[in-house]
């Protein structure tokens, strides 16, 4: 199983949202996914605002594992969407923070946490 994170792009996202970006095919075609806001997984916290970089992801930590904690909160059913699709195809994750640290390094590793708790093989 394989999940990374990119940059997010304004005319991929555009696609994205508007299912008009055709996803590349295969077991081995990554599929993307924009884990931003608006998106169930989007951090609701904005950096500056709700606090610096590091304190908006602490945050956004605690808050998604409470989130995992309830089984029909739109969060938990995000990433067991996302575990199927990882578990079928490369993952990438897709946010504007990246290479930055993000929100979108806390879904990879809940996901990866998630798939270790369910026996399934992983790889960073």
């Amino acid at each position: 199983m394989e999940i990374r994170i990119a940059k997010a792009k304004r005319h991929e996202l555009e696609a994205l949202l508007s299912d008009s970006l055709p996803q590349a095919s295969g077991p081995t075609a990554p599929r993307r996914v924009y884990v931003g806001r608006p998106s169930p997984l989007g951090n609701p916290w904005p950096l500056g605002r709700d606090g610096s970089r590091e304190q908006v992801i602490a945050r956004y930590r605690r808050w998604l594992w409470q989130q995992l904690q309830q089984a029909d909160s739109p969060q938990r059913q995000a990433l067991e969407e996302l575990l199927e699709q990882a578990r079928r195809q490369p993952l990438v994750l897709l946010c504007w923070c990246h290479p930055l640290a993000c929100h979108a390094q806390v879904i990879r590793s809940a996901l990866l946490w998630m798939a270790a708790q369910q026996g399934t093989s992983s790889r960073p």
